[in-house]
């Protein structure tokens, strides 16, 4: 007994041994991966095609400065520096755009790889390639090959993130699996992936066409889109002086008038939908947010427009600052994601020349040449998403004869154009896929078999129905050194639309609107599905370049964009209608008008750090007239810091939390029981809030009563009491005295990486912690959360909907935050939400998180003197 003891014994001790020598192995690999991915920033690294040396130096926080002689070997070292930093990033956006998750994450990603494929992305990239200067194709090349360079060096010895995926995927082991070269068609593609997430209505129209069929009237539906209000502030008014396009004066306007709305029995029609149809659609139109949330551009949760993810950007004139130069401020607003979306670098010609002409700084994105945010020499540029109407719906008739091959127009059956498509599948079959198209685009029903036998609609989009220099222009914009050069680098650009405000060293400003939108036959709105046989609502063309609005020097000395209307009702064009409603930038106009004196850069940043939550300034008065008394003590105790709250967000308010929250628990009590499911997709948008606001206005709106409960009271003063009562126990429960019902208690942020990040295996290795986070939905300071997962998801029952004590982590905000006054190009800060390295325990995997949270920047070092003054490392790259 006592041998078979000691044997027992020895064998444990051997288990535990093994354990440990396979744990420190385990640790010791990891290190090694871990390692491999860290970028080589002194010393000297020789690069096959440079025709000359570069210098990469780096300050102390990472942000990086290339040197060169030549405009090849800049490019060409940018593509190199981007990999070092950001290879793995780079990976996942450009299989993004090629439809390809599923080789590398298997059968859970197919669905949205056949999304992607259906779209067609990749060919309509190429087209854009086609059309493409030859010097822009150069260019795109010589990064290319940077890249290319690098994967080439760490062929068999790449770092954690693919030698993980390798191993699952089957594709590799301990050195990860044979990346495939970079190409030009990767970076064009990626291009369309921005313009996917950041523009476009699709998901929109899936709403209103599921809320036609869940209400019953396309009237009832509208009335939860409520009109912009004519107060708000709208970008360029007609008449503006100092502006083109739409602020020329309404008699000098083109002839693209505005016609009558959809006709509802098309929008009916279309709505007139299975269970099983309504559910396809619904995820089809939740794959444009998901995809948008993967690549780091995303732009909200739900089917609703942006539900408030928004971008501020502004600038005043000389003649109002204190250093008699233009300051300029952008904060653009989008997913959260670790690494950031934007790397910061700086691209110089040691000698700037008509023959390397390159002297810029700024944000550009991992997997593309060029700066996309900055300035240069003469002048500086920031933007905010427009959000025209880029996309519709159109609902096909099938050939009677032939319904699978064929569809009708205008009386003559017309077959579907056919591509086939071969998605690959890690651990399982291929999946084959062919796409039909007809005159208006792909047929987006395809992608799901449940929409077998119902509704065929196609999609038009003008990202792949027209090619798109995009790209090109910022390599234009990159090297302008004044408006008119600036205005014409639009000349080609497509999508997406983006408010681009201007500042220059000579002391002008302005603002161009660009891109492609639809001009429309028939209803010149593109809210709802239109007719697709009849021949009577197709595209027409596009709104001619010089009627979109531009601004130059404009009285006032200053322009604000904050997603809100572009333009007021006398524009002729019809560019969409679903605006933020305004709210900052009117707060961003009113803090501007409040600085005593002269505006300064720092001012400029103190407003970008505001928040104000606007609309708490209609809805609380609303919702003090209707004399509310909740039930409960702890519900008066909530009603009461709503009364008393002063609008603004820091992570110590007990107001903010108050009203938030229960503004949500109202929302919900007037929407949920008509909307149903819906809700989910529209309960926290913009439009919410607005039609809130009408029903507050209402007390005998339909809203107020209860769609599933005749019993329950539709008294408005019941209603909004007992969602206040709710609200109260729930923070109890999650949080207990009163005095922890803060705002930075619910509302904190988590960078997390989007692919292997989200895996609660690896989510230690990849993401920060969770903090507390000032700001809200609609402030200034835009930080939002989905408020869609306090809801079940349909398509998985599994999903357990999140409560009051998660529901408002952050998921967007301020990508990054930019100042720059033109007097001093060297004072410009900057800062990103993580930092610049994309490898995991590097120095900068997450270095400007806390200074991001704490509304801090950085400098942005610019001329020679100043960028050697900051240099912390320096690496040579040689031919």
């Amino acid at each position: 007994m006592r041998f078979v003891g000691r044997l027992i014994v020895a064998l444990i001790r051997i288990v535990i041994v093994l354990l440990i020598l396979a744990i420190v192995g385990l640790i010791a690999m990891g290190a090694i991966t871990t390692q491999r991915g860290w970028a080589q920033t002194t010393g000297t690294i020789k690069l096959a095609g440079l025709i000359g040396p570069v210098t990469v130096s780096r300050d102390a926080y990472g942000i990086i400065q290339i040197t060169a002689n030549d405009t090849h070997d800049l490019f060409e070292a940018q593509g190199y520096v981007h990999a070092q930093e950001r290879m793995w990033q780079m990976e996942i956006s450009r299989r993004i755009g090629a439809g390809r998750l599923s080789e590398l994450f298997g059968s859970d990603e197919i669905a949205t790889d056949s999304y992607i494929r259906t779209l067609g992305w990749r060919q309509a990239a190429q087209r854009d390639l086609d059309a493409m200067s030859p010097d822009s194709i150069a260019i795109l090349q010589a990064y290319a090959d940077g890249v290319n360079a690098w994967i080439k060096e760490h062929d068999g010895r790449l770092s954690t993130s693919f030698v993980v995926t390798g191993v699952k995927s089957g594709l590799g082991g301990i050195g990860g699996y044979p990346l495939e070269p970079w190409t030009t068609l990767d970076t064009a593609t990626w291009q369309k992936v921005q313009a996917w997430s950041l523009g476009g209505n699709v998901d929109s129209e899936i709403f209103r066409m599921l809320a036609d069929e869940k209400l019953g009237s396309p009237a009832k539906t509208d009335e939860l889109f409520p009109p912009y209000d004519p107060t708000a502030p709208v970008i360029t008014p007609t008449g503006l002086v100092g502006s083109g396009g739409a602020g020329a004066p309404a008699s000098k306007a083109g002839a693209n008038a505005i016609t009558a709305s959809a006709d509802p029995a098309v929008a009916l029609a279309a709505a007139h939908l299975t269970d099983a149809n309504a559910a396809a659609l619904t995820d089809i139109g939740k794959l444009h947010s998901m995809i948008a949330s993967l690549a780091g551009l995303d732009r909200g949760d739900g089917l609703v427009g942006d539900h408030g993810v928004g971008s501020n950007n502004w600038v005043v004139s000389g003649a109002r600052t204190e250093s008699g130069k233009p300051i300029l401020a952008n904060d653009p607003h989008l997913g959260f994601a670790e690494p950031s979306i934007w790397i910061m670098n700086g691209l110089h010609c040691a000698t700037v020349a008509a023959g390397c002409p390159w002297d810029v700084i700024g944000v550009s994105f991992p997997g593309a040449p060029g700066v996309v945010l900055g300035h240069n020499d003469n002048i500086s540029w920031g933007a905010t998403n427009v959000g025209p109407d880029t996309e519709d719906l159109f609902l096909e008739t099938p050939d009677p004869s032939d319904p699978a091959e064929r569809y009708m127009f205008q009386g003559a059956a017309v077959p579907y154009e056919i591509r086939h498509e071969t998605i690959k599948v890690a651990g399982g079959p291929d999946v084959q896929l062919d796409v039909r198209s007809t005159r208006h685009g792909v047929v987006m029903s395809d992608v799901d078999s449940r929409l077998k036998g119902g509704p065929i609609l196609a999609l038009s989009w003008t990202t792949t129905a027209e090619p798109d220099r995009a790209l090109e222009t910022f390599f234009k914009i990159d090297n302008a050194t004044n408006f008119d050069e600036f205005k014409a680098a639009f000349d080609g650009y497509g999508s997406p639309s983006q408010n681009f405000i201007y500042a220059d060293t000579k002391g002008h400003i302005g603002y161009v609107l660009p891109g492609l939108i639809p001009i429309r036959a028939g209803d010149s709105h593109g809210d709802r599905v239109r007719d697709g046989a009849s021949g009577l609502n197709e595209w027409t063309g596009y709104v001619p370049r010089d009627e979109l609005p531009w601004q130059l020097d404009p009285a006032g000395g200053q322009i604000v964009s904050a997603n809100n209307e572009a333009v007021d009702a006398k524009y002729p064009n019809w560019l969409g209608d679903e605006w933020d409603p305004g709210y900052r930038a009117a707060r961003i106009s009113q803090l501007l008008a409040q600085i005593p004196g002269k505006i300064t850069a720092d001012d400029m940043r103190s407003i970008e750090l505001d928040t104000h939550v606007g609309r708490a300034d209609t809805i609380i008065p609303e919702l003090q007239s209707l004399a509310v008394r909740p039930a409960t003590a702890d519900g008066q105790l909530l009603w009461d810091r709503i009364i008393d709250w002063n609008r603004q967000c820091d992570v110590d308010s007990v107001g903010c939390a108050a009203y938030i929250t229960s503004e949500v628990a109202i929302q919900r009590a007037i929407f949920d029981d008509e909307l149903g499911p819906l809700a989910r997709d529209y309960v926290g948008s913009t439009m919410a809030w607005q039609a809130l606001i009408q029903v507050l206005r209402s007390p005998t709106s339909s809203w107020w009563k209860n769609a599933t409960n005749a019993s329950a009271s539709s008294d408005p003063e019941a209603v909004v009491a007992a969602a206040i009562d709710d609200t109260a126990a729930q923070l109890r429960a999650a949080f207990g005295d009163p005095a922890n019902w803060t705002w930075g208690k619910l509302h904190t942020v988590q960078f997390k990486e989007s692919t292997l990040g989200t895996s609660p295996l690896f989510g230690w290795y990849f993401n920060g912690s969770a903090r507390p986070v000032a700001g809200a939905d609609g402030a200034i300071d835009n930080t939002y959360y989905q408020i869609s997962r306090a809801y079940p998801d349909p398509a998985d029952p599994s999903y357990v909907p999140l409560g009051i004590k998660d529901l408002y982590s952050v998921t967007n905000g301020p990508s990054y935050r930019f100042t720059v006054d033109m007097s001093d190009l060297d004072g410009a800060r900057i800062v990103i939400t993580t930092g610049q390295s994309g490898n995991p325990f590097d120095t900068h995997y997450g270095d400007l998180i806390p200074t991001w949270i704490a509304g801090g920047t950085v400098p942005l070092p610019f001329s020679p003197g100043n960028v050697a003054a900051s240099v912390v490392a320096t690496l040579t790259l040689s031919p």
